[in-house]
């Protein structure tokens, strides 16, 4: 089924999507991320995975690839395997969702919404001036107002090229796919920054064995007491 007054049932749908992962209460999910050359490829390029957790203080847990981000209520910290890297700011607000009702009103316009039964299918097109990176997304949401799959639609090209002496110029497409939603409390150690890091008596970070080597980017404010 195709909706005639597909904005306004689009706009009803994200705007639950937002409650439903904004809610108080833990959510837990995998994700796989899929990348093809072009729009219309049948062959991956390159997949990983990745994997969120959140508790009930909406504390959030986010592991893609070689990537960490946490996010308390007292800090933020990203960090990066192979860059060897580690951002420590003040926590951030509203990052809870994979993407928030505003922004998607503020940066892309509806184009349709199919009613498959089992999800619906929202297409969405960048507005001209979003400085979007993307010619189309497609939300696939289930009933239950989860996000099982987005699809990405790139507008500006990527060389694929291994060794840069040649051109290998295409525009890809990233699909990202969620499963395994559960409401199940996650470990608290997800969460946990002092497996990271600790602070001295003078607010100086001091990183764990593992991390000793990494680079530290501070980015607290500096009235921010964080630990």
């Amino acid at each position: 089924m195709v909706f005639l007054g597909y904005s306004q049932k689009a706009e009803e749908i994200l705007k639950k999507v937002t409650e439903t992962y904004g809610i108080a209460k833990p959510l837990s999910y995998t994700m796989s991320y899929s990348l093809y050359k072009d729009h219309d490829s049948k062959k991956v390029e390159e997949n990983y995975k990745g994997v969120f957790h959140k508790n009930a203080a909406n504390e959030t847990y986010i592991k893609i690839k070689d990537s960490e981000m946490i996010n308390s209520l007292k800090t933020n910290v990203k960090i990066s395997h192979s860059e060897k890297a580690i951002v420590i700011s003040n926590p951030v607000g509203n990052s809870v969702a994979d993407f928030d009702m505003r922004q998607i009103s503020d940066l892309c316009k509806v184009i349709s919404v199919k009613d498959f039964k089992i999800y619906w299918e929202i297409q969405l097109e960048p507005k001209q001036y979003s400085d979007l990176s993307y010619s189309k997304i497609i939300l696939n949401i289930s009933k239950d107002y989860f996000l099982q799959k987005q699809v990405f639609y790139y507008n500006t090209a990527i060389n694929f090229s291994q060794n840069y002496r040649t051109s290998d110029t295409h525009y890809p497409r990233l699909e990202v796919v969620y499963q395994n939603h559960n409401r199940k409390a996650a470990d608290g150690s997800w969460f946990n920054t002092g497996k990271y890091y600790t602070v001295s008596g003078k607010n100086t970070i001091v990183l764990s064995q593992q991390l000793k080597k990494y680079e530290v980017i501070d980015q607290r404010i500096a009235s921010n007491n964080i630990k």
